[in-house]
């Protein structure tokens, strides 16, 4: 007999990001350390990591053309969003981190972070 109060929750594919700001010797180190505490906070959540894109000590600027790679992989539907550690890591501001959550969410991705939760934008489409 099947259980009928089993749940069937959607598996959300998503890229995680990795960044580091350290000494080069120490960035695959730390980057490392990184995604383990990434796995940790998805491993009883609905998401699942199917890729990982590292920052590997590159410029902010290597890091907007990861994040716009990352940002086409949603809108061609190759994965659901990105998982990161915090907005921190991959923003310079607090406008540079409005402006990723807006790119992911116009994509139709989502974004989530491990120390601040699922980012969005609670604005209704008026457009």
């Amino acid at each position: 007999m099947a259980n009928k109060n089993k749940v069937i929750r959607k598996t959300i594919e998503c890229i995680e990001y990795l960044s580091v700001e350290a000494p080069l010797r120490k960035v695959d180190y730390l980057e490392d350390k990184q995604s383990k505490y990434i796995h940790e906070y998805v491993k009883n959540k609905e998401y699942c990591i199917v890729g990982t894109m590292r920052r590997h000590g590159f410029s902010q600027r290597d890091v907007d053309r990861q994040w716009s790679d990352i940002v086409d992989k949603i809108r061609r539907k190759k994965v659901d969003g990105v998982v990161i550690a915090n907005m921190a890591a991959v923003s310079v501001n607090l406008l540079d981190a409005y402006v990723k959550v807006c790119e992911v969410v116009e994509a139709g991705g989502i974004i989530v972070t491990v120390d601040e939760g699922r980012l969005g934008l609670n604005i209704k489409e008026a457009f």
